[in-house]
C-alpha cells in the first residue's frame, strides 16, 4: 500500500512538470501574449483642400463626428497590435493603413496629402511623461508639403528649437520656459510667425504642427495632449 501511494505521487509530480512547462511553451510562441492590451490614438485632419473625414479601425467608426482640416479628435482606447486605420471623406474618397500600435502607448494619427494631392496616413507616437511643471513641454511637426527648404522654429530671442524641419519630420520633445513665445518662419522666408506665451501653459504637453500653401500662410496648430 505504500508503495502504491509512492508511484501515484510521483506519477502527479510529472504530469504538474509536464503540464507547467508545456503552458510556459505556449505562452513564449503565443505573439498574442505580447500584443493582448490598448493602445491610444487620436486623429486628426491635416489636409488643408481636403472634405470632412471619418474614421474608421478595423471597419468600426472611432470618430463620433465628422473632422474638418485642422480638428482633432479625443483620444480613444484601441486595441493593440496591427490595425487598419480608414479616412473616409464626404466625398466617399478613402485613405487607409495598417498601422501597427503597441500596447500602453498613446499616438497621433494624421491624414496628409502630398504636393499632388496624393494622401497617406502618418502615425507618431506620444510622450506624455512631464516631469517638470513649470515649463511646457513641446514637439513640433511639419506636415506641409509645400516647403522644400523646411520650416525654422525659435524661442522669440532666445534659441532655436528646430533648424529646417521638413514634410513629415517630427523633432524631439522640448521643454519651453514659462513666459516664452515662439517665432516660425519657411527657411529663407522674411515672413515671421509667433505663438504667444499665453498659449503655451507650464505642465502641459503640446503637439505643434505646421500647414499652409505658401511662406506668408504657414500656420501653427496647437493640440494639448494632456
Amino acid at each position: 500500500m505504500k508503495i502504491f501511494t509512492k508511484r501515484v505521487s510521483n506519477t502527479y509530480a510529472v504530469l504538474f512538470t509536464i503540464c507547467i512547462l508545456s503552458l510556459f511553451s505556449c505562452s513564449k510562441k503565443n505573439p498574442d501574449v505580447i500584443v493582448q492590451g490598448q493602445a491610444k490614438i487620436k486623429v486628426i485632419n491635416a489636409v488643408q483642400t481636403e472634405f470632412k473625414q471619418d474614421v474608421f479601425i478595423d471597419n468600426e467608426k472611432l470618430t463620433t463626428t465628422s473632422l474638418a482640416f485642422g480638428e482633432t479628435s479625443d483620444y480613444v482606447k484601441i486595441p493593440s497590435g496591427s490595425r487598419n486605420l480608414t479616412y473616409v471623406g464626404s466625398n466617399n474618397l478613402n485613405t487607409d493603413a495598417n498601422l501597427n500600435f503597441t500596447p500602453s502607448l498613446t499616438y497621433s494619427t494624421f491624414l496628409v496629402s502630398d504636393r499632388n494631392g496624393n494622401r497617406e496616413i502618418v502615425n507618431y507616437e506620444d510622450n506624455l511623461s512631464i516631469s517638470d511643471m513649470t515649463t511646457a513641454k513641446i514637439r513640433l511637426i511639419n506636415l506641409t508639403p509645400y516647403f522644400t527648404t523646411g520650416i525654422n522654429v525659435t524661442v522669440q530671442a532666445g534659441a532655436q528649437f528646430v533648424n529646417g524641419l521638413l514634410f513629415k519630420e517630427a523633432s524631439n520633445y522640448f521643454a519651453l520656459d514659462a513666459g516664452a513665445a515662439l517665432r516660425y518662419n519657411v527657411v529663407g522666408s522674411g515672413s515671421v510667425k509667433s505663438i504667444a506665451a499665453t498659449d503655451l501653459l507650464p505642465g502641459k504637453i503640446y503637439t505643434i504642427w505646421f500647414s499652409g500653401l505658401s511662406a506668408s500662410t504657414v500656420e501653427a496648430h496647437l493640440i494639448e495632449d494632456n
